[in-house]
């Protein structure tokens, strides 16, 4: 699954989007009018440098007339304008040259500058012998000489330059065609690229933003109508994912706030319950056992007697749940003293010793020898470990075995006992305080939940397995701790 991405970083992807689709455009369209004005630029070079040639054609032949009217018709003014027309066509030749901007162009133009200057000197040697030459010898040479070839060369040399310029000017026209075709495309193109992106851009929105919004918002409203089960989809750009993690973990917050709310305010209202109905239960009972206890007389029948003895025992079972009951509901505050588990362990043990010996159950101890002293409430965790090792005694069949492993480190110490019972009905919860079921007959439930508590009270917790193939095995994790003030 692809990681979200960031609704800035995907924002910023497609400002960069835009600008490069800005800049593409403004790119495609300089370029358009970039070769629209180099081609035109080239027209017009190609153009000037055809109405060059044309008249510098036209001034050459003007400028041979004026060679005719010098030999054949002795015209005075005829030198003054084959001057004139001299410098007409060195001017038009050095604009092409200057307008020219290939070699082959360069070439060309040179050749006719060759046969230009093999024109201009045959010219001139016709001037010079003119006065010696007969009407016939004149004719002979300007046109066999001068037209033939000098004009021959020269023009020669234009066809060249003309043919190259008309090459030029069709290769411009075809290209100029070509831009024309793909003038149209160039314009559509960036319109494409824009509604293509705007497409993405709505989708993005769509499934990013809009979408994760919407679900977060009916969310929102679910959770505050107090279903605090539903969970927000963690989908989108990541600040909305990081906005449903958080609704998501919120609701989790609050629901455990809540259970821990009720249980607060059920231990609360058993705080208040319980003392008044203890205060009005043992009174009775009191006065009911000693009744009993003093009517029963050695003399009366043994079926009486037997009842006294029930009104007796029932009465104390009654006074132990009272007084397991209010034990359960006073907070609890360890007040540590140095001393040794094992030592604690054997008291209750000692305490147990009828009962052991009543069902036959040996005992096994290892890890007593290696144990040191640590910081505990002595009190508190005799009564915890009380009514642990009095359910495992119940728990286990006749003439079984109890086992009870201390291991201690440097950070903690674990008190482990296992039975050899049929296991427990349910897994108590770590943190969980209330009474559960009880497996004998005259249990209150709270054995269990008030070892938990003194165990919190330490910062410790108790673990709970089922042993294999059978019995229960309850492991007590106590931090090592000095001595408070």
């Amino acid at each position: 699954m692809s990681q979200p991405k960031s609704l800035k970083r995907l924002m910023l992807f497609y400002a960069l989007g835009y600008l490069l689709l800005v800049l593409a455009s403004g790119a495609l369209g300089g370029a358009g009018l970039y070769l629209w004005h180099q081609s035109s630029e080239e027209s017009l070079r190609i153009n000037s440098m055809v109405g060059e040639i044309q008249e510098m054609r036209g001034n050459l032949y003007r400028q041979v007339k004026e060679v005719f009217d010098a030999v054949f018709l002795s015209d005075t003014d005829a030198a003054r304008q084959y001057q004139e027309y001299q410098k007409r066509i060195e001017r038009h030749l050095d604009n092409l040259d200057n307008v020219a901007a290939y070699n082959e162009e360069h070439e060309a133009i040179n050749r006719m500058r060759q046969a230009y200057y093999l024109i201009e000197d045959q010219a001139k040697d016709i001037a010079r012998a003119r006065a010696g030459m007969s009407l016939k010898q004149k004719r002979k040479i300007f046109d066999t000489d001068l037209e033939m070839a000098g004009f021959g060369r020269y023009e020669e040399a234009f066809g060249a330059l003309e043919q190259l310029l008309q090459f030029e000017q069709e290769e411009l026209q075809k290209r100029l065609e070509i831009l024309s075709q793909l003038a149209p495309l160039l314009l559509l193109l960036p319109i494409f690229l824009a509604v293509g992106l705007l497409i993405l851009s709505r989708l993005f929105t769509q499934r990013a933003i809009v979408q994760p919004l919407s679900t977060v918002q009916q969310a929102a409203l679910i959770m505050s109508q107090g279903d605090l089960s539903h969970k927000v989809p963690e989908k989108g750009a990541l600040e909305l994912v990081n906005l449903a993690k958080a609704l998501n973990q919120m609701a989790e917050d609050l629901a455990a706030s809540r259970e821990s709310l009720l249980r607060a305010e059920k231990q609360a209202a058993l705080g208040a319950l319980v003392p008044v109905m203890a205060h009005n239960i043992r009174n009775p009972l009191a006065s009911i056992r000693a009744t009993a206890q003093v009517i029963n007389d050695t003399e009366l029948p043994a079926e009486l007697r037997e009842g006294l003895s029930g009104i007796i025992g029932t009465a104390d079972r009654l006074e132990r749940w009272t007084h397991s009951l209010l034990s359960y509901l006073h907070p609890l505050k360890a007040q540590r003293s140095l001393c040794k588990l094992p030592q604690v362990v054997d008291n209750v043990l000692e305490l147990l010793k009828p009962r052991l010996t009543e069902r036959g159950i040996r005992v096994v101890r290892r890890g007593w020898n290696g144990a040191n002293e640590i910081g505990l409430d002595v009190q508190l965790i005799e009564q915890a470990l009380h009514g642990l090792l009095a359910n495992a005694i119940d728990a286990s069949p006749q003439r079984g075995k109890l086992e009870i492993h201390i291991d201690q480190t440097s950070q903690e110490v674990m008190l482990t006992i296992a039975d050899q019972g049929s296991g427990m009905p349910f897994v108590p919860t770590a943190g969980d305080l209330s009474p559960g079921p009880s497996t004998k007959r005259y249990g209150t439930g709270l054995g269990i939940p008030f070892a938990m508590k003194v165990c919190d009270a330490h910062g410790g917790k108790i673990e709970y397995r089922t042993a294999n193939p059978h019995g229960t095995t309850v492991t007590l994790i106590l931090p090592i701790q000095a001595q408070e003030d």
